[in-house]
């Protein structure tokens, strides 16, 4: 569900990160040649018969810019977000650590 804000990837990073209590990612790596030396590996295993635990498409979905707006929600059904970002993640950590889950 969405706090009604719109987030870039990175402050998502940030908020799991800090929920978490770990260090955010120190270097990031440009998508372009990541996805070109994923293609390389794709199609070397498609030659030998073995598929690549990380495809092309893979890395499309996770660096697709992407935003998705509640208020559709909130004007029908009146929902009201009761979380913001940060809090969100820290609730979901805490509660995925009392389950064991984490």
């Amino acid at each position: 569900m969405s706090d009604g804000q719109f987030h870039t990837m990175n402050d998502i990073i940030l908020a799991m990160c800090e929920a978490l209590s770990r260090t955010p990612p120190r270097i990031s790596l440009p998508v372009g040649p990541v996805r070109w030396a994923v293609s390389i590996l794709e199609n070397a295993g498609r030659m030998i018969g073995y598929q690549s635990p990380i495809s092309r498409d893979t890395i499309d979905k996770y660096t697709e810019d992407i935003a998705v707006s509640s208020q559709l929600i909130q004007e029908e059904l009146g929902f009201v977000p009761k979380f913001g970002l940060s809090a969100g993640w820290k609730d979901t950590v805490q509660e995925m650590r009392r389950s064991g889950e984490l």
